[in-house]
């Protein structure tokens, strides 16, 4: 059974979501507006555009863990982003290593923060199901 949200776990996700949104948005938007890969000032103030959102969501996370009152619940999302973070790690230092020394394609830089954020989703779930 699904437990109630926290208020604190409500405030993250209002925040989170539209800070999502706003990153997708931006990224979809930003690629057909410059030209060419050019190495202008304005086009490298565009392309890091999409970042913005992601900066946003980082500062949620950490508002979150101060406003959160439960500390099981905090010790959880710490845990979860510990577990994401050692994901993002070790995928990307294997991979690194696939490409420098076995020829793998290159990785690009903009799917790390997915990486992390997909790997601290499953670890929320697994500690969810755990702690049941």
């Amino acid at each position: 059974m699904m437990q109630p949200k926290s208020p604190a776990m409500r405030r993250l996700m209002s925040r989170f979501w539209p800070l999502m949104a706003a990153y997708l948005v931006l990224l979809l938007s930003v690629g057909p507006i410059i030209d060419a890969p050019t190495a202008s000032l304005g086009a490298y103030l565009l392309a890091g555009l999409p970042a913005a959102p992601l900066v946003g969501i980082i500062v949620v996370l950490a508002l979150y863990l101060l406003e959160e009152t439960d500390e099981f619940l905090k010790v959880r999302m710490v845990e979860a982003l510990l577990w994401g973070l050692g994901a993002l790690l070790i995928i990307s230092t294997v991979w690194g290593f696939l490409e420098l020394l076995a020829g793998a394609p290159r990785l690009p830089l903009h799917w790390l923060f997915p990486i992390f954020c997909v790997a601290m989703g499953l670890a929320d779930l697994l500690a969810r199901w755990r702690y049941r």
